[in-house]
């Protein structure tokens, strides 16, 4: 067991009661009173983190902050910022069309386009199970590491390409992210 879990705000309670029981209104009731517990818990991050890596034990159950359809969308929020992390012209696509700008061009004729359009299409789903905030949150946890790395390195063209393929509400996000992760460690 991990030593997070001593903390957990689930800890002692009735076990049934983070399992989502079948559909209905008792299970709606059930399901939110789970939710209230879990999304105020002091160890809510490692829990999700933990969920996601094994997610054929907690496929049942509200873990992290999280039912399991919710869950499902952050792990593929996150394994579409992975993509364009590495193809700096779907990010520049996604960027235009995030912030409502135009594309120029015919986006059927460009691969990178049609994957940005498609990502977009995947992530409104997304934001609309898990809200937008937390997509964008999601979003730039996963730029942050790659962004460590090219600052590490001091290469400032990959600080730029990921930077630049990031719209400005995930740049942001990025930021409060380093911001609180510098006030941690002082």
């Amino acid at each position: 067991m991990a030593p997070w879990t001593s903390q957990a705000a689930c800890r002692g309670k009735a076990g049934a009661l983070f399992t989502v029981p079948a559909p209905g209104t008792r299970a709606q009731n059930t399901r939110n009173k789970a939710l209230t517990i879990c999304r105020r818990c002091p160890v809510q991050r490692p829990c999700l983190e933990t969920a996601l890596a094994n997610p054929d034990q907690v496929w049942n159950r509200v873990a992290g902050g999280l039912t399991h359809e919710q869950r499902t969308h952050v792990a593929a929020a996150r394994d579409r910022a992975q993509v364009r992390l590495t193809k700096p012209q779907v990010a520049a696509a996604y960027t235009e069309l995030w912030e409502g700008r135009t594309l120029t061009g015919a986006p059927t004729q460009d691969p990178a386009r049609k994957e940005a359009a498609r990502h977009m299409a995947q992530d409104q789903a997304a934001a609309r199970m898990i809200g937008q905030g937390r997509l964008v949150e999601e979003t730039a946890r996963c730029s942050g590491p790659v962004l460590r790395d090219a600052l590490a390195a001091g290469d400032a063209a990959a600080v730029r390409q990921v930077l630049d393929g990031l719209p400005a509400e995930h740049r942001s996000a990025l930021l409060v992210e380093f911001a609180a992760e510098l006030g941690a460690a002082a």
